[in-house]
């Protein structure tokens, strides 16, 4: 496990997020929880994107779970 377990359904601000260790970056968004304990396994990214550049939200949090193999985004909101 790569940071704290996500518990039921919370759901991170952006404060939290900001305070973590950015794990990797992807190409919009840092990737701040990678917890294959969860069931199933999710990622939680925080986007580095705002309304101004087509994003429906400034500073999007993005939820990905993995699903068959392949990560899905599963959850969009903001941070």
């Amino acid at each position: 496990m790569r940071s704290k377990k996500l518990i039921g359904s919370h759901r991170y601000t952006k404060k939290e997020l900001e305070s973590m260790p950015t794990i990797s970056q992807g190409h919009t968004s840092n990737l701040k929880v990678e917890d294959y304990n969860h069931n199933p396994p999710v990622r939680v990214w925080l986007s580095r994107m705002s309304i101004e550049d087509g994003m429906p939200y400034n500073d999007a949090v993005e939820v990905e779970h993995c699903i068959n193999g392949c990560w899905k985004l599963v959850e969009q909101y903001e941070g």
